[in-house]
């Protein structure tokens, strides 16, 4: 792709310098283990998911796959539902079964180290408290009739099935497409969408489709899910102000025990949908940094070596991912006053 595939923003673009008027919130829709994140004055920060995923030597592969086979990228995501680029962020599930083999692979793994070890020091300590005549006969026994057969062997039998499955066959016939893409943040409409997985889902809300709404109706809100043993996990969710419609942006994360990955992730969801400003500097968009007219000036203006990460070196790539990492730690963006609320009226719980 080169410049003259530049398209111009849509009307509705979301720019934070010129943001509308809007209805005032009438209900809150945001669970109560849910805190609301302020819009505005965001960092040049985003999750390390972000940029640990795509290392310099992936990237050049990527680029080296492309040149062989040009537009494979492209024909990979349609196929997949996925997007990352200047245009969108279009995120899908991966099929039922590439789940399967997935969890086949690492449950199979955990629980088999989890059953070698505990059921080994039980017997030990076992034996041992015992210590009676015969006692090590009675635990190769049972380790024999009931551990390997019913614990071991399962478990065993899961991590090298799901291990063959992922590492040796074919990615095309592991991996395979689900039914269609979850949701979307398109930086040029400005729109973000929720993609209607069952006819008549969106149906209450008046719409026949898909669920299409500006960006700018939508808050940001930390979901906080204690475990069992009380210990608080955090993940981000994009909830409409005003119709109880959301995203779960879990699966791109993962639910984390500090706040500051939904912190860094909101920033840069903000940082991608403005188009008063660049794309985040990440490495997955550089690619099509000179695509985005806001973009191209940036770093027209500033310089900015076109192959900044692609050419990077393995030493400085992981000094970049500390740099990134510390900028996230020192993220206090719930201490920031809610721009947002110059525009809209937002109602307590």
């Amino acid at each position: 792709m080169t410049e003259t595939d530049i398209q111009p923003y849509g009307p509705q673009a979301y720019d934070s310098r010129h943001i509308p008027q809007q209805s005032p919130q009438i209900r809150q829709h945001a669970g109560l283990l849910c805190m609301r994140l302020p819009w505005g004055n965001t960092l040049e920060v985003a999750p390390l998911t972000f940029i640990e995923d795509d290392s310099p030597t992936e990237l050049r592969e990527k680029e080296e796959e492309e040149r062989r086979n040009p537009g494979s990228y492209a024909r990979k995501q349609k196929k997949f539902h996925n997007a990352c680029d200047h245009i969108c962020y279009r995120q899908a599930h991966a099929s039922i079964w590439s789940h399967m083999w997935a969890y086949m692979w690492g449950i199979g793994r955990f629980l088999f180290w989890l059953v070698l070890i505990l059921s080994t020091i039980g017997s030990l300590i076992t034996a041992t408290l015992i210590n009676e005549e015969g006692i090590w006969e009675e635990v190769i026994r049972e380790y024999k009739t009931f551990i390997i057969p019913w614990l071991l062997a399962p478990t065993l039998l899961s991590w090298i099935i799901g291990h063959i499955a992922i590492h040796r066959l074919p990615s095309y016939w592991i991996f395979t497409p689900s039914k269609g893409p979850v949701w979307e943040l398109n930086r040029q409409t400005g729109m973000v969408t929720v993609f209607a997985r069952k006819p008549g889902q969106f149906k209450e809300q008046g719409y026949d489709g898909d669920f299409i709404r500006p960006f700018h109706e939508f808050d940001a809100y930390v979901h906080v899910l204690p475990t069992r043993q009380g210990m608080p996990l955090y993940s981000l969710h994009l909830v409409h102000r005003y119709q109880p419609v959301a995203i779960d942006f879990m699966p791109l994360i993962g639910r984390q025990s500090s706040d500051k990955n939904s912190l860094a992730l909101w920033d840069m969801w903000q940082n991608y949908m403005d188009i008063s400003k660049p794309l985040p500097d990440i490495p997955v968009l550089e690619e099509f940094r000179h695509l985005d007219p806001t973009t191209a000036e940036h770093d027209r203006r500033t310089g900015r070596n076109p192959r900044y990460w692609r050419d990077m070196d393995d030493r400085t790539f992981k000094a970049a991912i500390l740099a990134m990492q510390d900028r996230i730690n020192q993220l206090d963006a719930l201490s920031r006053p809610n721009l947002m609320a110059q525009y809209c009226q937002y109602v307590d719980r």
